[in-house]
């Protein structure tokens, strides 16, 4: 049978299948009750398990509630998370989120679907400033670099970020300013990496940059690190790259911290529901305590996505005047979390505990301001803030002989 006559041959069943009857609206993946199951456990977990500081998480029901037609209507098991989603965000926390089957097993890999860049919307025009390229996404395949400027996708001017979302195997079409030439490229959305593994490189023969690109186990190795940092011992300076660093694991932020520190150094405090709501003392946390550290010059560079074990290094750093940070605003978004299962292969990820820095200020949906604050285009161009990086390592070290 040809594929338009079987085509042809599927609508007639699907025809013959609603007459004399109007079809049946398609059949929900859960039943009410099930959803109504599936709310009362993220209840459960969010009473039992959350913490945020003057967040009232028994107000999740209500929260509920009031989405109920719109979980009603949801028929997958991807639109109710997206609806339950949407309600959790009403919190507004960084570390609360809920996800669906089909998306946990790419959140545990670190892995994402769609182009593979980092991208910032331009408040005074049209598109979004690409500020970071994935290797081996979607995006450096099709010839997207840095600095471009997205202005178009399918011929649709690009005005929301949420214009980019899309699946895997998915075709877009779209449009690219550089240096005021127009590019343009098919792009098919596929799964990718969000970070690349550390990475040393000599920028000067007596100054060592160290990108740190994420906190989590796949792409942070402490004996990688420790390599770098015994390779730059006697450097000058070390200029520590946290930019589009969205985090990880607290305990390598501070493994990181403990090659520039001693251990008795105060790295941050946690607050959580022991010492708040029972009055004990807010718990120290230390660098770990390792190998000698190291005592030359120091400069941390961040940008608005250096987030969670991102925004606390840089805050270390400072108010410790253990170095100098340079950049933009971090994300705000400090927050310890787990993930925990729910019905249906539902997980929730929700805050644990609150991060401060060493001077006790909380930086959740604040973020910390560099030292040096740059304009976003003079963050993400490495010849400028790696210029003035070397900038400061040369004063520092010109004042202190």
């Amino acid at each position: 049978m040809s594929r338009i006559a079987s085509q042809a041959a599927v609508l007639l069943s699907l025809a013959l299948a609603c007459l004399p009857l109007v079809c049946a609206a398609p059949q929900s993946e859960l039943s009410l009750r099930q959803k109504e199951r599936l709310i009362e456990a993220i209840g459960k977990r969010l009473s039992s398990r959350a913490y945020a500081f003057e967040t009232d998480f028994g107000q999740w029901e209500s929260l509920a509630k009031d989405r109920w037609h719109e979980i009603e209507k949801a028929e997958t098991k991807e639109e109710l998370a997206t609806v339950l989603g949407e309600a959790l965000d009403s919190f507004d926390l960084s570390h609360l989120g809920l996800f669906a089957p089909s998306t946990v097993k790419d959140r545990r890999s670190g892995k994402r679907s769609g182009m593979g860049i980092t991208i910032h919307p331009l408040e005074e025009r049209m598109g979004g400033l690409i500020s970071y390229v994935l290797a081996d996404s979607p995006a450096s395949r099709c010839g997207l670099e840095k600095g471009d400027i997205l202005t178009h996708i399918d011929g649709e001017p690009m005005l929301e970020i949420k214009q980019l979302a899309g699946t895997s195997g998915q075709k877009r079409q779209i449009t690219w300013l550089r240096g005021g030439q127009e590019m343009s490229c098919e792009i098919e959305y596929a799964s990718f990496s969000l970070s690349e593994p550390s990475s040393l490189t000599w920028i000067r023969e007596d100054v060592a940059l160290i990108r740190v690109q994420s906190f989590l186990p796949k792409f942070y190795k402490a004996g990688r690190i420790n390599k770098f940092f015994r390779q730059a011992r006697n450097a000058k300076g070390i200029i520590i790259d946290l930019r589009n660093n969205r985090g990880g694991l607290s305990f390598y932020s501070r493994h990181l911290a403990s090659k520039i520190a001693s251990p008795e150094t105060t790295f941050a405090s946690l607050a959580d529901n022991k010492s708040e709501n029972q009055g004990k003392k807010r718990r120290t946390v230390r660098p770990l305590p390792l190998s000698k550290n190291y005592e030359g010059e120091v400069v941390v560079l961040v940008d608005s996505l250096s987030a969670s074990a991102a925004d606390i290094v840089p805050a270390f750093v400072s108010e410790n005047e253990l170095g100098t940070v340079i950049g933009q605003r971090t994300s705000g978004a400090l927050q310890l979390a787990k993930s925990y299962p729910l019905p249906y292969g539902f997980r929730i990820y929700l805050p644990i505990a609150e991060m401060l820095t060493p001077n006790g200020l909380r930086l959740e949906g604040v973020g910390l301001e560099p030292d040096i604050a740059l304009s976003l285009e003079e963050t993400i161009d490495d010849s400028k803030i790696l210029k003035t990086a070397l900038q400061i390592i040369d004063r520092t070290q010109e004042g202190s002989e």
